[in-house]
């Protein structure tokens, strides 16, 4: 878990000229009508977008962009400069970019080569051409209008739905002349965007769109699911309830260590709570990493395989397993278009075409759900996040590019974990452990009724956590996910005055090892113990006081956050709100935290005497009103009708028309001072609880010193301690008990650390089963009485052949007194009336009879002893 070492950096607080990227000019702004009513928004807030080191914000619906390195960079430069003043003024912070949007901007997207800016209004979407980030070192601050093109003219339009989630395919070929987008509605319409610069018609008409409320009731791919056009007559569904799109994702970001189906696989959330799955979702033109092709063979061709020995009681699998196939094939038999390299990782990507068979649009799976244990049905969903899960390094195994992979240390999980978000603050953790694959409908055929099939999917719950309290519940809080720079398996979550970090790499690394288990013994068990204690980290990095505000906006949503990881910049968590940024630097983690350091401070808990934690709360931010432009300077221009002018400069008269401009008057600056004195108060009570916190100081300070002076004394006859006699004895004593208190306890947690290394372990092979059973048989003869064990039966029996041998080996001595000769033959089937035997042959035997007792004996003393031992030790 990350620990925050600082909050806004002073780079980007006033009065460095950092802070004015975000400040507002809202005095030179119109005012809104009083007549008109402003619709409240319900839905995601993503004004704030990062390409590396730059930042692109959003303030007074116009888009800024800069350069955060820059921005330090220049700071710290002026900050040891003696020219102060001149240096700002030849500075550029950022720079305007003119986008023809008349609509409140509410997501900014870039594409992962940085070519373009996706621009989402509440109905508009518009593609912008970014400008080289050498216009960002100039000493022109001019605004630069920008090359952009309005995404669907005749699609996304102000009487068709909202766009809930617009996406950069992963898999897409993106270029400086073009890239795939993916638009998502509240509808439930698909629609996927090929653009080219030198084709405007692929602004106009997506190349693949799809309604799911028509794809859930499909029976085969030849039906028509394309979304119904403009101005068209939808009609009445239940669908358009249970299937209101609140957001969407891809489950994968297109990296090799990845699973195949991951990236191509669209996640749909919908506002019930439902989650559906298109997969694969493919542009015409695609990019298949190095992995992808090698994945899928390993995983289609053997499992065709097996469920063709099997036909009849696995067709509905083999039925999809061989649309897999031939899709597979047709991806084989082609020859890539071309190669591209990434820079970063330097692996290679082959540029493909979209096979045409079974079809370009896939099944929609689902619904996929899970069940948290609450009456209410409705969740109302807000967001989605979906961390893929790895590629089976064990079915690729196909050389140094795989060994690479497996020495890449990166700590994943063979299972899909989707993360939820809802309206009230909690977050839903759960895993997909079947995996999503590659499924279309199948085709049509005469004289054939067939029904929609829907096959719903049970996710695994994990944990559910909260991130804001219940007294601080907003009506229209949309919690983002942020994914966090440093860990695949960390998000932050931003709400409406809160920013928190939680972290899934505590339990993901421990489930991974029961997922890899060969022995299943006691894995239920150790599951069950992992998903009852507490598997996720959570902390709250961010928190704004909306009261401290003083702005117009203080119910305003805080813009999702960024995560900025570089040597410049650091660990940098940024966002904004009215006109002031918060942001944290933090430390990023080299190991996981124990259990007792994730304990939360509580001022309740503590005892008596311990020392008081000082209190963690962002620095103070000077509210924009304090520096705010004077609210009646522009008052005559915008209230003042041209026709009155004339009458201000003569003597006031008591008539309607001068009630209606003082009332105007009054209004603005009432409004005005209301804000001055909110600001004020607040930074008098904060004065206040300043100068409390320094008496606590002063006082833990004054008791610090008294334990010092107590520790240097004696302690005198009568029980009390004799000031200013530092005696050397006292502490060498003191600090002597306390080192052999230290070794006492290291001594005691090494016993028990050995006894615990003994008493656990490995799970039992089945070789030390069987050994385990038989010296518990063993056990159970001794135990037994004598004569009733089969031990000691085995025993007595040893010993009487044993006293039979050496009686009969006697008799046979006294009676051959002569011994053979050396090399006579003994003949045994011959009729002698006297058998002789010489005396090497006899005590030849009976030392092998001794020997044979002796084995005898020595095997059972040591099976007795060990069993003994086995004895004392249970």
């Amino acid at each position: 878990m990350p620990k925050v070492i600082s909050y806004t950096p002073p780079w980007l607080s006033r009065p460095a000229p950092g802070a004015s990227i975000f400040a507002s000019s809202g005095s030179k702004s119109p005012e809104p009508t009083p007549g008109t009513k402003e619709v409240v928004y319900s839905g995601p807030t993503r004004i704030q977008a990062k390409l590396g080191n730059e930042l692109f914000t959003v303030v007074d619906n116009q888009i800024r962009w800069s350069s955060l390195t820059r921005l330090k960079d220049e700071w710290q430069h002026n900050s040891r400069s003696n020219d102060k003043q001149q240096s700002e003024d030849r500075t550029v912070q950022y720079r305007v970019l003119n986008v023809p949007v008349f609509e409140k901007i509410r997501q900014l997207i870039p594409s992962p080569n940085g070519a373009f800016l996706a621009i989402v209004a509440d109905r508009t979407v518009f593609i912008a051409v970014l400008p080289d980030p050498s216009h960002l070192s100039g000493t022109d601050s001019s605004p630069i209008r920008v090359k952009s093109y309005q995404l669907g003219p005749t699609t996304h339009v102000i009487p068709e739905s909202p766009v809930v989630s617009a996406l950069w395919h992963p898999l897409g070929v993106h270029t400086n002349l073009g890239g795939c987008f993916v638009t998502i509605t509240a509808d439930a319409a698909v629609r996927v965007w090929e653009l080219d610069r030198n084709n405007h018609w692929s602004f106009d008409r997506p190349t693949l769109a799809v309604d799911l409320r028509k794809l859930v009731d499909g029976t085969s791919s030849d039906q028509d699911f394309a979304p119904s056009g403009f101005g068209k007559n939808k009609g009445f569904s239940a669908d358009f309830i249970d299937m209101e799109v609140a957001s969407a994702c891809f489950g994968g970001s297109g990296n090799e260590r990845e699973d195949a189906w991951a990236p191509m696989t669209l996640w749909v959330a919908m506002r019930p709570g439902d989650l559906y799955a298109l997969c694969p979702l493919l542009p015409s033109k695609w990019r298949a990493p190095s992995t992808t092709i090698p994945s899928l063979t390993a995983a289609i061709v053997p499992k065709l395989a097996s469920l063709e020995e099997d036909p009849a009681e696995y067709e509905d699998d083999l039925t999809a397993c061989r649309q897999q196939y031939d899709w597979l094939a047709e991806i084989d038999n082609q020859d890539p278009l071309h190669t591209e390299f990434d820079s970063e990782t330097g692996s290679g990507s082959d540029v493909l075409t979209r096979p045409a068979n079974p079809s370009a649009i896939p099944r929609l799976q689902g619904p996929f759900r899970f069940d948290t244990g609450d009456e209410i049905d409705d969740l109302d969903l807000c967001d989605i996040l979906v961390i893929g899960a790895k590629v089976d390094l064990d079915a690729l195994m196909m050389g140094e590019e795989v060994r690479a992979l497996e020495e890449s240390g990166d700590d994943r999980l063979s299972a899909t974990v989707i993360c939820l978000s809802t309206g009230s603050g909690r977050i839903h953790v759960c895993l997909e452990l079947d995996g999503v694959e590659g499924q279309w409908l199948p085709k049509a055929k005469k004289n054939v009724f067939s029904t929609p099939v829907s096959e719903p999917s049970d996710l695994l719950l994990v944990e559910s956590l909260d991130t804001i309290r219940g007294e601080r519940d907003s009506s229209n809080n949309w919690p983002t996910f942020t994914k966090d720079a440093y860990s695949r398996y960390s998000f932050f979550v931003t709400n409406t005055n809160n920013v928190t970090y939680i972290s899934l790499t505590s339990w993901v690394q421990r489930l991974e090892a029961e997922l890899q288990s060969e022995d299943t013994a006691g894995s239920s068990f150790r599951l069950q113990i992992l998903c009852e204690g507490t598997a996720s980290l959570r902390e709250r990095i961010l928190e704004v006081d909306g009261n401290a505000a003083g702005a117009k906006d203080l119910t305003g949503h805080l813009p999702a956050a960024l995560v900025y990881y570089d040597y410049d910049l650091g660990y940098l968590l940024l966002t904004s709100h009215s006109s002031s940024p918060h942001a944290a630097i933090l430390d990023a983690p080299e190991v996981l935290p124990s259990i007792a350091d994730l304990h939360i401070f509580d001022p309740e808990e503590q005892v008596p005497g311990s020392p008081i934690l000082p209190p963690r709360r962002p620095p103070y931010q000077v509210p924009a009103i304090f520096y705010a432009e004077p609210p009646l300077e522009f008052f005559i221009d915008k209230h003042v009708p041209h026709r009155q002018r004339q009458a201000l400069k003569e003597q006031v008269r008591l008539s309607p028309a001068t009630l209606d401009l003082v009332a105007a008057a009054h209004r603005i600056l009432s409004a005005h001072t209301n804000a001055l004195e909110r600001a004020a108060s607040d930074l008098f009570r904060r004065c206040e609880r300043l100068q409390g916190e320094m008496r606590d100081q002063l006082k833990q300070l004054a008791d610090v010193a008294d334990r010092v002076k107590g520790v240097s004394s004696e302690i005198g006859e009568d029980g009390k301690r004799m000031e200013g006699s530092r005696n050397g004895e006292a502490l060498d004593q003191r600090l002597q008990a306390a080192k052999d208190k230290q070794a006492q306890l290291v001594q005691r947690y090494e016993a028990l650390r050995n006894k615990v290394l003994k008493s656990g372990g490995r799970p039992l092979s089945d070789k030390e089963k069987s050994w385990v059973t038989e010296v518990e048989t063993l056990s159970e003869s001794v135990d037994q009485p004598e004569g009733d064990g089969d031990l000691t039966q085995r025993l007595s029996a040893v010993k009487e052949i044993a006293g039979d041998l050496l009686s009969e080996a006697k008799t046979l001595a006294v009676k051959s007194p002569i011994a053979a000769e050396p090399g006579s033959p003994a003949s045994p089937g011959g009729a002698q009336p006297r058998v002789s035997v010489s005396a090497r042959l006899q005590k030849q035997k009976v030392a092998d009879a001794m020997l044979m007792v002796e084995r005898e004996s020595a095997i059972i003393d040591n099976i007795t002893s060990r069993l003994e031992r086995l004895n004392t030790a249970l």
